[in-house]
């Protein structure tokens, strides 16, 4: 288990951003009218934000969220000395997004840029390698975006994934500060589990053959059934990590750094489905007004979907109060991380609708 405690560094703002057109679970046209409600019953996912062919990126909703929070934080670009970007849909294959989103920032060329594939704890990830690096105090201010168009990546047929997953960028703005409260995490992995999560075909290891590659682009385009994918995601060994190790890590990183769990004001947890919040929140005793979802507009937006939350559910409350809060990411790897930090009045917008007129 890995233990961290950073001092010195503080958040700033948090903003999010997310595609103009919503699907509807009830409209897709997989399932009746009944089937359609036993899944919004089962997930708690009601609608969820897509990129559908409009040609949005990741990278294009992280852009949005993170001039948005710039402006409202009136930080000059050449203040920023370190942008750090988590993804695992990046708008090329050889050119991290980091450096897209540096450039379209028109960030200085002093600037350090950080690139992270990981998925869905990988905002807790992104903050702890942020806030590491600005402990010290010669970085001073610093971008972590964090962003997926993950619908992209997916089967329209796929009966499992369809309701439940939705795309979203996000921008956190960190800042030296002396004294700070600080933050503690808890992070692990396993990762002899991880392939229950793993898209297989067309990488390195086993790129795809021709005939692979086209039956690949015909379910993507919904043309054909997903019977023929042998690596579609495992639910079981999936469900049984998510309600163990999660809940699991929140208990040790109060027992390790002394942290009351009644006395903080919010647990935000990736927005995996409704019963898993449900059921981590229960586990560790916390009150469910206390756990804020997004899960029924939004769905699971993988990495994304911890600070979507704190925007879309608790913008005015961190934007005007002194909060204390733990978030826990969990899924690919298979790994967990789990943050408590302090965060006083923030800059903290309601959900942008992108607009390629911005």
């Amino acid at each position: 288990m890995a233990f961290l405690s950073i001092p010195n560094v503080t958040i700033r703002g948090i903003s999010a951003c997310v595609p103009p057109l919503v699907e509807e679970n009830r409209d897709v046209e997989l399932y009746n009218p009944e089937e359609a409600e036993k899944v919004i019953a089962s997930t708690g996912v009601e609608r969820k934000h897509i990129v559908g062919d409009s040609g949005i990126t990741a990278s294009d909703l992280c852009l949005q969220a993170a001039e948005r929070l710039l402006d409202e934080l009136g930080w000059e670009r050449e203040s920023i000395d370190l942008i750090c970007n988590v993804t695992q849909t990046s708008d090329y294959i050889n050119q991290p997004n980091a450096f897209i989103l540096h450039d379209k920032l028109s960030l200085s060329s002093d600037c350090m840029v950080l690139d992270l594939f990981h998925g869905c704890p990988g905002w807790v990830v992104g903050l702890s390698s942020v806030a590491s690096l600005i402990r010290g105090g010669v970085i001073k201010r610093a971008l972590l975006v964090d962003g997926d168009t993950i619908t992209s990546t997916q089967y329209p047929k796929d009966r499992e994934c369809r309701p439940l997953f939705g795309d979203a960028g996000s921008a956190t703005a960190l800042e030296y500060r002396e004294c700070a409260p600080e933050m503690f995490f808890q992070m692990g992995t396993n990762s002899k589990g991880g392939i229950s999560l793993a898209h297989i075909r067309g990488g390195q290891r086993r790129p795809y053959t021709l005939d692979e590659y086209q039956q690949e682009l015909m379910m993507l385009r919904g043309d054909a059934d997903v019977s023929a994918a042998d690596d579609l995601m495992d639910g079981m060994d999936v469900f049984s990590f998510g309600i163990s190790m999660p809940p699991r890590s929140i208990k040790q990183l109060c027992e390790h750094f002394n942290v009351n769990i009644n006395e903080v004001d919010n647990l935000v947890l990736h927005q995996a489905n409704q019963f898993m919040v449900n059921k981590i929140a229960k586990k560790v005793k916390m009150d469910v007004d206390k756990v804020p979802t997004s899960l029924k507009d939004y769905g699971n937006t993988t990495s994304v979907s911890i600070p979507l939350t704190i925007v879309s559910q608790c913008g005015e409350e961190y934007a005007t109060r002194h909060l204390k809060t733990i978030a826990c990411g969990f899924g690919t790897g298979l790994a967990w991380a789990t943050v408590y930090f302090e965060t006083e009045n923030i800059v903290c917008p309601e959900v942008l609708i992108y607009s390629k007129n911005d």
